[in-house]
């Protein structure tokens, strides 16, 4: 069975996945649409990154998996994860 990291480095994959996806989707949709669902993609990818950072996931292979730099990591952890 997988460890809470591993388990937590899969749903920051499949989360970064669905958004990368979507977004041509989305994309080609009305406005509202569009923005709300790229929202709802990005929040789920977010809170993705905080449970795999909460379960001690390192900033460099959450963002590996999430497929954005580590610096949005930073961003959207806040001033907890340090520099």
């Amino acid at each position: 069975m997988n460890g809470p990291q591993e388990e937590a480095r899969l749903a920051v994959r499949r989360a970064g996945q669905r958004l990368t996806e979507d977004a041509a989707a989305l994309m080609a949709a009305s406005g509202e649409v569009a923005e709300i669902g790229l929202e709802t993609r990005a929040g789920e990818l977010r809170r993705a990154i905080l449970v795999a950072w909460s379960a001690g996931v390192a900033p460099e292979d959450i963002a590996h998996d999430a497929g954005v730099e580590v610096g949005v990591i930073r961003d959207w952890v806040g001033p907890g994860l340090g520099s």
